[in-house]
């Protein structure tokens, strides 16, 4: 119960990210999630006794449990409603809206959290295996999202309805859980552990030199937590916001599989074993802080390096668990805590004292050893938390739009490499002409009834050329020095609400370039496709070259007739554009025309899943 909540918020943050291109809104979503269960589980941690003082066990366990899974009940849907007004109100009062409702599913996620401690903890003579057991069943959880998001289709392209549809499985997850729970509760399977959780003071007794140890295991729970929550806030700064939704739903695999592998150890958890897991997850968190900026070039090295840093993570929580396990098969006798008294005030490290010297320490029990590995666990997440608002927060620029992701931009060239994979020229692109008995690109200035274009924006694919009937007899990619590529609109652009501005070349100095795709057209094709072009001239570009070196001579452009005003695209324009450049241009200008269309707050682009046409392919006219 308590994961649920969790495991379906975080799969949302690829959906949230396309929706309000605020690389900063998810970060504030767990933020407010993962503060509200810690304050739930601090207070639960502290102030639990005094309820426990003047009610009886039973009531106070069942309304611990009944009243937040009720809440979850509502909550889950409402900020199902809320996440899915996102692309059409990416407001700050809707952001704050789904900030409070998820900060309520945060809350009351971290009370079951409390309660469920109490409840595992007395059982925990019957099973050594039982803190395990409860992260097998954490885990479920994650296991039933990532069946909820199959079969919903909920992603960052989905529907208002697959949204909806996405958390109220969360919410008949929650629902289910209530009703076995209930179901217990009515048969008498829990008066047992109900009645034992009164028995939660029961000192703990230590009798091996590594169990001693155990006192680590909340720091090492809380640096653990950290290191994974530390790269949840860095998702929306991924190539592609499916792949941030792929990366969540594997780690809640691998939460998973990591208390299944601990169950079938059975032998005592060695110290080398904590070391050697500890070292593997800074090594794995390294590599993907590296891939995450480059995850258009290496997406399966950082599927397989972030699988193995969320498996080292899941083993090493249960294992500090698993610790606790082995040092609490039954409470201790009295004339164990007699001794122990003798050993606290001797300084020998075998039992903690019982409490009733002045000077001796309050007897240490099993729970609260687990309630404090709970409470460092919370608090590792809120450091991790806080981290990487460091580091998302100078990415991201002000009123919500995405700075160009500074981490996969800095360091690019202002001129970038041709790819020599593309270099040469292909005969009829586009198809029409008879296998490439054409002409050809190449010559001092194509044949005498031709003329070669550079196109850098929608023209360099076929789909718009096709439309308007037109077949290039030959492209090259080249690119062009002194221009780039720079969004917008002039006069007599057609402009509308909908399409805001297009490409065009703008002049610079820095030594830039643009890339593009020279076409050899038919004099009267380029008149077809002048028509095309309103608010644009013909002008000739002198530093052109093709990608295999070779300059070309007398390249046209289509450059903007009058005053520039620059202005973000549409998302089809943009995406348009790039999945052109991504498909014929080389991989270092798509990455840098990627960092581009950033700064401007369109990001999270995907060819394969978005449907990117050119509007003479919508229309079939101008």
């Amino acid at each position: 119960l308590p994961s649920i909540g969790g495991s379906f918020i975080c799969t949302a943050v690829g959906y949230v990210t396309k929706a309000t291109g605020n690389a900063t809104c998810f970060f504030k979503i767990l933020l407010a999630y993962y503060l509200s269960s810690g304050l739930a589980i601090g207070l639960g941690n502290s102030k639990d006794a005094g309820f426990d003082a003047q009610f009886s066990t039973r009531k106070t366990y069942r309304f611990r449990i009944y009243v937040p899974v009720a809440m979850l009940i509502v909550l889950l849907p409402l900020a199902g409603r809320l996440t899915a007004r996102l692309p059409e109100e990416p407001t700050v009062e809707m952001v704050l809206l789904l900030c409070l409702c998820v900060a309520g599913v945060g809350f009351f996620c971290g009370v079951l959290v409390v309660t469920g401690t109490v409840i595992v903890g007395s059982l925990r003579y019957q099973s050594r295996d039982c803190l395990v057991l409860s992260w097998i069943g954490v885990a479920c959880a994650g296991l039933a999202c990532i069946v909820a998001q199959w079969v919903t289709g909920f992603g960052p392209l989905a529907a208002p309805g697959e949204v909806h549809a996405f958390f109220d499985c969360g919410a008949f997850l929650s629902a289910l859980c209530l009703a076995i729970c209930t179901a217990l509760d009515l048969s008498g399977e829990w008066e047992q552990a109900f009645d034992r959780t009164a028995e939660e003071e029961e000192p703990l007794q230590v009798v091996a030199p590594w169990e001693c140890r155990a006192i680590w295991s909340p720091a090492i729970q809380g640096g653990n937590a950290a290191i994974t929550v530390f790269l949840f806030p860095l998702l929306p700064l991924v190539h592609c916001q499916s792949l941030a939704t792929t990366l969540v739903l594997w780690k809640l695999f691998m939460d998973f599989v990591g208390p299944v592998l601990m169950l079938c150890w059975r032998c005592p958890w060695p110290f080398a074993g904590t070391a050697a897991l500890i070292s593997t997850r800074v090594a794995l968190l390294a590599a993907v802080l590296y891939l995450i900026p480059r995850s258009d070039d290496f997406r399966i090295p950082l599927i397989l390096a972030w699988n193995l840093l969320m498996l080292c993570g899941s083993v090493l929580t249960c294992a500090m668990d698993r610790l606790l396990e082995g040092s609490s098969a039954q409470p201790a006798a009295p004339e164990t805590l007699a001794a122990a008294v003798a050993a606290d005030k001797a300084d020998v490290s075998v039992v903690e004292g019982n409490g009733d010297d002045g000077d001796a320490k309050p007897p240490l029990t099993w729970l609260s050893r687990v309630r404090a590995n709970r409470l460092a666990h919370q608090l590792g997440i809120v450091v991790g938390l806080v981290s990487a608002g460091i580091v998302v927060y100078p990415a991201a620029g002000n009123g919500g739009v995405v700075q160009a992701t500074e981490l996969r931009c800095r360091g690019l060239p202002t001129c970038a490499a041709p790819s020599a994979a593309l270099a040469g020229t292909q005969h009829w692109p586009c198809g029409g002409g008879g296998g490439g008995s054409g002409a050809t690109v190449g010559g001092a200035g194509g044949s005498h009834d031709s003329v070669r274009i550079f196109h850098y924006g929608a023209n360099m694919g076929c789909a718009k050329l096709e439309a308007l009937g037109i077949y290039p007899l030959a492209a090259t990619p080249a690119r062009a020095a002194g221009f780039r590529l720079s969004f917008g609109s002039a006069p007599g652009f057609p402009t509308s609400a909908q399409e805001p501005a297009f490409g065009g070349l703008q002049t610079c100095g820095d030594g830039g370039c643009v890339h593009g795709v020279v076409h050899e057209l038919t004099r009267r094709d380029l008149a077809t496709l002048s028509a095309t072009e309103p608010g644009y001239t013909l002008g000739e570009l002198p530093d052109v070259a093709a990608y295999h070196g070779e300059p070309l001579r007398g390249v046209l452009a289509y450059l903007p007739a009058g005053a520039w005003v620059a202005e973000a695209p549409s998302r089809r324009y943009a995406g348009l554009v790039w999945c052109q450049a991504n498909a014929s241009l080389s991989s270092g200008y798509s990455r840098q025309l990627a960092c581009e269309l950033a700064g401007l707050g369109i990001a999270g682009l995907s060819c394969a899943e978005e449907r990117f046409q050119p509007l003479a392919v919508q229309s079939q006219s101008f």
